[in-house]
């Protein structure tokens, strides 16, 4: 049975590139476009791993995303990797204590680079 990945992205071009290689990578993708949603399908799906923007337009970011993830007893052991445009020390070290697993920078990393991670965590 493939793995289920929950991707929380609202760039829908990115969004459409990464769930297109997970899925070229035979993972089962379910997606969201928005911090809300994101957790909405986290607790229905029960995802074998969450790849997670941090900038959200809208109510909740990425870290609040992930805050209530980690608070929820059902959740809180989902692995979750940040995919963000943000590399600032600071915001990487508040992604990790805060129970992110890894942190990439769009900039910096390919889909591919993603997909490897993804097979290394699950």
């Amino acid at each position: 049975m493939a793995k289920k990945i929950l991707l929380i992205e609202d760039d829908v071009y990115l969004l459409n590139i990464y769930a297109t290689k997970l899925k070229e990578a035979k993972f089962e993708v379910v997606t969201a476009e928005s911090g809300e949603v994101g957790l909405e399908l986290a607790k229905k799906e029960k995802p074998d791993l969450i790849l997670l923007d941090i900038l959200f337009p809208g109510k909740i970011s990425g870290f609040e995303v992930l805050k209530s993830l980690k608070a929820d007893a059902t959740m809180m052991n989902i692995p979750v990797l940040l995919l963000t445009n943000l590399k600032d020390n600071k915001t990487i070290s508040e992604g990790l204590k805060l129970g992110a697993l890894g942190y990439f920078t769009k900039t910096d990393t390919t889909p591919d680079d993603i997909i490897k991670s993804v097979e290394n965590f699950i």
